[in-house]
């Protein structure tokens, strides 16, 4: 009889600073309790960082992620999508971490992720994406940043 692995469920990261926007993606959140889970694995990380222009319209900026959050809840492989919030300053930070680069590919895909992104932009003064492959090996945790 051939035994099915039962998916491990991860922990939801947590901020480790109400700066966590301005911070390096590993130092900004409790990856080591989110992980804590798993002896092992592999993970894919997109991380978006903006500034929100002074007129941006919060509102629809708001719906806009919902919107694609619950687009990508419904694409296999998510296992959270944070939705951040700006500082008074603007910055802002949301990450999704998925099972793989071709299951974030799939809900880049989505038509509510399409009109955030094309809406969206105008609402920043900048952004910029950042992914990564995470590796949980015994002896820790890597972040490899993809170019």
């Amino acid at each position: 009889m051939l035994a099915i692995p039962t998916p491990v469920t991860l922990r939801q990261p947590v901020a480790t600073s109400e700066d966590y926007m301005l911070l390096p993606i590993e130092a900004g959140f409790t990856w080591a309790e989110c992980f804590a889970p798993v002896d092992r694995g592999d993970w894919y990380l997109v991380v978006f960082r903006c500034k929100h222009r002074a007129d941006a319209d919060e509102a629809l900026l708001t719906q806009l992620d919902a919107d694609a959050i619950a687009a990508a809840s419904e694409t296999p492989g998510l296992h959270f999508y944070f939705a951040g919030t700006p500082r008074a300053t603007g910055e802002c930070l949301s990450f999704c971490l998925w099972d793989n680069q071709t299951s974030a590919r799939a809900a880049s895909a989505h038509a509510a992720h399409r009109k955030a992104m094309e809406i969206g932009v105008e609402h920043y003064e900048y952004y910029t994406l950042e992914r990564y492959f995470i590796q949980k090996r015994p002896e820790g945790l890597v972040f490899v940043r993809l170019p």
